[in-house]
């Protein structure tokens, strides 16, 4: 299946093609309040350079946050109008699946987390099973602190807040804590594969 997936909730804006487990292309750029325009002329170029035309793909993915909220609502947007156009269906990817799923490899904990403002944090807990993610427990939002007290395992933090509270979180947690890289930002396709097992299962 041919998946479009793109994401404009974080501060670097990204759009993948996947044909199943094959990247065909992928385009990221710094997020600006030219998201709009951008992301129609990228989308255009990330089709041309992967050879499919719009009414060829199969599906739409699209990065539902948490993150920015003129940005969701972007990115939302597009794909909605995308898919009324096309006929295709959509399919929305939380920030907290496509983070998690660039470490799915590891025998840890995921846990990733988004800048919520204010000093607090939006964070979810992800165990790998397969190469997939089971979700475990509800969305956490709230200070560093209080995502601390509810760790009890081996934990691996990603995301840029992960770095800006690694030493509350080694503090609190010792050797619990384990934490990724800062420029882990997901790239379209992520968001496409995320989505392609929910299209295949229709």
């Amino acid at each position: 299946m041919k998946i479009l997936g793109f994401d404009t909730a974080a501060m670097t804006n990204t759009i993948g093609l996947i044909d199943d487990d094959r990247m065909l292309a992928d385009f990221a750029w710094e997020a600006r309040d030219d998201s709009l325009k951008r992301i129609l002329l990228n989308i255009d170029l990330v089709l041309k350079r992967g050879g499919v035309a719009l009414e060829d793909i199969d599906g739409l993915a699209v990065g539902i946050g948490p993150g920015s909220w003129t940005g969701v609502k972007i990115g939302v947007t597009v794909a909605k109008t995308l898919a009324y156009v096309t006929n295709k269906p959509i399919c929305g990817v939380t920030s907290f699946e496509a983070l998690a799923y660039q470490s799915r490899n590891t025998s840890l904990q995921l846990c990733p987390l988004v800048d919520a403002g204010r000093e607090n944090i939006y964070a979810a807990f992800y165990h790998p099973r397969g190469g997939s993610l089971i979700k475990v427990g509800d969305f956490y939002v709230g200070d560093i602190k209080g995502l601390a007290a509810r760790v009890d395992e081996p934990t691996l933090f990603l995301g840029k807040p992960a770095h800006l509270y690694r030493r509350t979180l080694a503090k609190e947690l010792g050797a619990l804590a384990s934490f990724g890289s800062p420029s882990d930002s997901p790239s379209g396709c992520v968001f496409a594969w995320l989505a392609l097992p929910r299209f295949q299962k229709g």
